[in-house]
């Protein structure tokens, strides 16, 4: 008896993390309106990909604010984009491929403020990004980093 009172009790506690968690779709070579992330496959190895995309944000006038060679993870001060707004990148890489998101928003003039993740119905802020994968090189994959449980 006991045996099956903790087994039922299992069960609606795996029923209720189920019921918790939030779904990730696969990745896709077009993206959607919801696609906030930007797949890049590396050619290289993670660290050489990760000083590359290092240089590429450099040269396109972006300053590193942070970077970890440890973690293989970089994000960028805020820089004024015309077009697109004030903007900063975050890249990570996860075993062989890089993670690339843009975020916009904060002051015109200081950069400071909060910043949201930008989505690809964000076109400009979105075309900024693209620009980024596609000077990096490789292959181009998009997704959604989460989805929101009330969209399921």
């Amino acid at each position: 008896m006991k045996k099956l009172f903790c087994t039922a009790l299992l069960a609606c506690f795996m029923q209720a993390v189920h019921a918790q968690t939030t779904t990730v779709p696969a990745p896709h070579a077009t993206a959607t309106k919801e696609d906030d992330t930007i797949l890049l496959e590396l050619t290289a190895t993670p660290e050489a990909s990760w000083q590359r995309l290092a240089q590429v944000l450099v040269q396109r006038g972006y300053s590193i604010e942070h970077s970890n060679k440890d973690l293989l993870t970089l994000s960028t001060y805020p820089l004024f984009v015309p077009q697109s707004g004030v903007l900063r990148v975050a890249g990570t890489v996860v075993k062989n491929t890089f993670y690339l998101r843009v975020y916009w928003g904060g002051n015109m003039e200081t950069g400071s403020g909060p910043y949201v993740l930008a989505r690809q119905k964000s076109e400009k802020m979105w075309r900024e990004l693209e620009a980024i994968a596609r000077e990096f090189g490789g292959s181009i994959r998009y997704t959604t980093s989460a989805v929101n449980i009330d969209d399921r």
